[in-house]
């Protein structure tokens, strides 16, 4: 079956690969034969890579898809092309019809189906007059990108590629853009041509070429033995260079390798690598040899760890899990999912170990999701590390509070039963019990809050309330005495003498006011 080639024009890199591994094209006899950024990039490959069919975008730099679809139909008539718009470009799309547009796709309802229908109704392959002076042509970037992703390289592809890279020993570069999308709003074009800038600037005496996938973006380097040493320093300046423009993108080099379909197998691992990238905290230019893949066990004492929360003995929490991670980073135990999905756990295990509190940090809802949208973007163990802490003092802290205030409270609710019940018989082991406390610690608590000895302060209150009966009624002295919770009225005036000054009868004596 003689195959549909297509050529994808688009600024945008993870659409152009996303719409290269939307569908295994080669069952449907289609062939992605080239990928381009803009109009001028599309002029430059055509003729050699002679595509059947150009699907392109309209708003591109540099050239766009109106000028590209414009000189298409002049030096290559026999060209189908099917425009990609937004809903928002339908005017432009208008337009670009004038020039010979075979057919149009709205971007969002892309489908597999429909774009298959659309390659065969606008193109028939052997029908098609091209140049068959040399051999048909694909972009050694397309046959890589699409290689990586798990697909079959034909026999063709793989000569191609021995020829654009014909030199002893391969290693491969790789930085994981979608961290960058995550982390920041920076264009894939952007992006996409500043880096291939940087290939050409650092890497121009080397054969190199420069590979864009969903999630990676790969530079296959080729070299001799006796290029190899040079090779280190101009890694070094290339990664220096992109970090200036993109501070984020981490870049991992593969191990040498001595066959090109090692380079299938080394783009596999990458997921592995990358997983284990955070343990390098800033460095952005890590050796595959660094990277620990086996798995290590850390045992982390979960039991423990509840207790000290149960105690409040946060400083004991903290040191528990500063040194898990310490651990962590020696060995590097876990992988990035598993190490974040961890430090939610511990989050969880917090709130629900401290839920009786009822703290405002226990409330399932906005701070959580906060606290988990940090843990998700950050992307070394010092980031994790600093998050969890902070979530710790944060919780530290609120305990604090709460206990300060339960305790304000606790304070506030015995000196009312005090106020309350002062005739009875108030005693210190009653109180202890009423208020679940330790007798001794009543007392403590008491004197460290209000600087006075409760069993006077209880007396206190009585007193006062004898110096009122003594002004303004005419009950005995042995009357009151009962009524203010002493059961000896001889033991009241020496209390009321001690906090007064003077005698309960001289009291009234010298106080004597309307009955």
């Amino acid at each position: 079956m003689t195959a549909y080639r297509v050529m994808i024009v688009d600024d945008e890199a993870i659409f152009r690969t996303g719409l290269a591994h939307l569908h295994d094209w080669a069952r449907e006899g289609i062939e992605i034969v080239a990928q381009a950024a803009n109009g001028a990039e599309a002029l430059e490959l055509i003729h050699a890579v002679q595509p059947h069919v150009l699907i392109t975008d309209i708003m591109m730099p540099i050239m766009d898809g109106i000028e590209l679809v414009k000189i298409v139909r002049q030096t290559h008539p026999e060209l189908k092309i099917i425009i990609l718009s937004s809903y928002s470009e339908f005017e432009l799309v208008r337009e670009v019809f004038k020039y010979g547009v075979d057919d149009y796709l709205l971007k969002p309802k892309v489908t597999p189906e429909e774009l298959v229908a659309l390659i065969r109704s606008s193109s028939k392959p052997t029908a098609v007059k091209r140049d068959t002076s040399g051999p048909l042509l694909k972009e050694p970037s397309i046959m890589l990108s699409q290689w990586f992703e798990q697909e079959e390289l034909a026999a063709n592809d793989r000569q191609e590629l021995q020829q654009q890279l014909p030199k002893a020993q391969f290693s491969l570069l790789v930085t994981n853009v979608a961290v960058l999308q995550s982390l920041t709003n920076a264009s894939q074009y952007e992006l996409e041509q500043y880096i291939l800038q940087q290939c050409y600037e650092y890497f121009a005496r080397t054969t190199h070429i420069a590979v864009f996938t969903k999630q990676y973006v790969s530079v296959v380097l080729n070299y001799d033995a006796e290029e190899k040493p040079n090779l280190h320093p101009l890694l070094l300046a290339f990664v220096k260079a992109i970090n200036k423009q993109y501070p984020a993108l981490t870049f991992i080099l593969s191990d040498s390798m001595q066959e090109i379909d090692d380079l299938q197998m080394s783009y596999a691992r990458q997921q592995q690598l990358f997983a284990k990238a955070l343990y390098f905290n800033e460095r952005r230019f890590i050796i595959e040899d660094e990277i620990k893949l086996e798995h290590v066990d850390v045992p982390f004492d979960h039991d423990a760890f509840v207790n000290a929360l149960k105690w409040l003995t946060f400083n004991q929490a903290k040191e528990q899990l500063v040194d898990y991670f310490s651990k962590l980073q020696m060995v590097q135990g876990l992988d990035e999912y598993s190490l974040k999905r961890f430090i939610q756990h511990i989050i969880y295990t917090v709130m629900s170990t401290l839920e009786h509190l009822h703290l405002p940090f226990t409330e399932l809802g906005t701070e959580k999701l906060v606290w988990f949208k940090r843990i998700d973007l950050a992307t070394t163990l010092a980031e994790l590390t600093d998050i969890i802490e902070q979530f710790m003092a944060m919780v530290e802290q609120q305990v604090s509070e709460h206990q300060d205030q339960s305790q304000a409270n606790t304070l506030n609710q015995i000196i009312d039963f005090i106020h309350d019940n002062y005739e009875q018989d108030i005693s210190l082991a009653e109180l202890a019990e009423r208020f679940h406390m330790n007798y001794s610690y009543l007392s403590w608590y008491f004197k460290q809050r209000t600087n006075e000895n409760l069993t006077a302060y209880i007396n206190k209150v009585r007193v006062e309330k004898a110096k009122e009966l003594l002004k303004y009624t005419d009950e005995t002295i042995s009357q009151i005495s009962t009524k203010i919770g002493f059961s000896e009225h001889n033991y009241f005036s020496k209390v009321f003498k001690k906090f007064v000054g003077m005698t309960p009868i001289e009291y009234r004596h010298a106080n004597s006011g309307p009955r």
